[in-house]
């Protein structure tokens, strides 16, 4: 009892000897925090919301005319012929255009975006946009095999650009509003604000997201929706999703997903396989894109003209499950795709994903026992969320397009394709922000382009060590060899 009172009075002393702790009432320092962030609430909301109205009319703009190009590329050709029979002189023109006016345009856009953002605080030539834009429509009105987001993305990230330029605003302020500026493309193009939205932070980065720009970039994609008045041009899935079987479903999204995730490198290793068989030829721009053309016509001569440009139409017809493709139809997307692009062809790359996707899974659907459309929609954000490496996106774009029960399926799916793809994506500028196993050791913070995957090192006392050593038992480390 007296230990008690002893050890009562001592903390009686302790309270009345020292200061009393800050109180939110009385503490001058609260008042001056939200009072900064009130302000800085503001700001981004505003900044965000002119930056979303400014891209969205643009990609509006750009939408308009792509939806106009087929009439006057009719009445250029008088219809006599198919109009991807003039790729041979509609690419050399696409690489002309950009060598001339923008450099920066060339290739799928998004690349360019993501590149500026980490090297120059997102500063882009206010020229990329018109140049980006007409060189898109050439190539997609004459049937390359490109997608309409890239663009998008890099209007969007010029005009907010030279907003900032025209405001004066400082590096980081700019690098911020120029995400907004993609996050805002991605929303209008895609008629998905959220997805979109969070396209444009998470593409940035692999394993990491930019908490700093999630508040202005939502407000930026979805008033980018509201001013482009786009609807998402992938219907939602006729008939309903059965699910009696939910773990028979939960096992299918993993193992296809995995499948996904090869469909996905199989995508980025040609593309950058492209790339290097045709650096040799890199001082004849112009005869690499008339003979990228030419292939091209030979492609849809053989195999059908459902691969030239958006593909829009077989993606709606898969998914809804009113069209049929060959078992090789994503092969060929991928190869027109690879072509088109690495040959001088201007474009994005994310519709092609989705087509390719959206194919594979129709062709896989048999070996898992379901009906093509309902793969095909696992496959549609499966091989998004693992050429991009942007899971949190293509999950939430499976809730936003996809009936409710499917999309919860789909995201499952994609997570396991993100992982299975490895430290690959389709953008080779994009920041390797984690590894996507514990069991790998590599070099974080570079470009995910420069990641040699022979110098992977498998992490000592992890459970891949032990079972290789187990399936490889003779295996022995460089340094005991003599």
């Amino acid at each position: 009892m007296l230990a008690r009172l002893l050890t009562f009075l001592r903390r009686l002393r302790s309270e009345l000897t020292e200061p009393a702790s800050p109180r939110l009432a009385d503490e001058s320092v609260w008042y001056t925090e939200h009072t900064a962030l009130l302000i800085s609430t503001v700001k981004w909301g505003l900044l965000g919301a002119v930056a979303g109205a400014c891209v969205g009319f643009g990609t509006r703009g750009f939408l308009w005319t792509l939806g106009a190009s087929p009439v006057a590329v009719q009445w250029l050709t008088r219809g006599v012929l198919a109009p991807y029979w003039f790729l041979p002189l509609a690419l050399p023109a696409c690489v002309w255009l950009i060598r001339t006016f923008a450099p920066d345009a060339r290739g799928h856009g998004t690349e360019a975006v993501i590149a500026a953002v980490h090297q120059r605080s997102g500063r882009i030539d206010w020229m990329v946009a018109p140049v980006k834009l007409a060189a898109t429509v050439l190539t997609l009105a004459f049937g390359g095999s490109v997608g309409k987001e890239g663009p998008a993305a890099q209007i969007g990230a010029a005009i907010t650009s030279l907003f900032a330029d025209l405001f004066r605003l400082r590096d980081e302020d700019r690098r911020r509003l120029v995400i907004c500026g993609i996050s805002a493309g991605f929303a209008a193009v895609f008629g998905t604000p959220v997805s979109g939205a969070l396209f444009g932070i998470e593409v940035l980065y692999l394993g990491r997201l930019d908490y700093t720009v999630i508040f202005p970039a939502l407000v930026a994609g979805i008033v980018g929706h509201l001013a482009c008045g786009a609807s998402s041009p992938f219907p939602v899935l006729q008939g309903a999703f059965v699910a009696t079987d939910q773990v028979r479903l939960i096992i299918t999204s993993i193992v296809s997903g995995a499948v996904f995730g090869l469909v996905a490198l199989l995508l980025i290793e040609t593309l950058r396989s492209l790339e290097r068989s045709l650096r040799r030829f890199e001082a004849h721009p112009y005869a690499v894109a008339a003979g990228g053309g030419a292939v091209l016509i030979a492609l849809y001569h053989t195999v059908g003209t459902q691969y030239t440009g958006l593909g829009t139409e077989t993606i709606d017809g898969v998914l809804a499950g009113t069209v049929t493709v060959s078992g090789f139809a994503f092969l060929f997307k991928i190869f027109a795709t690879g072509t088109t692009l690495e040959t001088g062809g201007s474009g994005g790359i994310l519709t092609p994903v989705f087509f390719i996707g959206a194919t594979s899974g129709a062709a896989l659907a048999p070996l898992f026992g379901m009906a093509p459309h309902e793969l095909a929609a696992f496959g549609f954000v499966a091989v998004l969320a693992a050429a991009a490496n942007t899971p949190l996106a293509a999950a939430v774009m499976a809730i936003e397009v996809l009936p409710v029960h499917e999309g919860v399926y789909a995201a499952l799916a994609a997570a396991t394709a993100f992982l299975m793809v490895g430290h690959r994506s389709v953008y080779a500028s994009q920041k390797l922000g984690f590894s996507k196993s514990a069991a790998l050791d590599l070099t974080l913070g570079g470009d995910i382009g420069d990641v040699d995957h022979t110098a992977l090192r498998v992490r000592k006392g992890s459970l891949t060590e032990r079972v290789m050593q187990m399936t490889t038992p003779h295996r022995r480390d460089d340094s005991e060899r003599p």
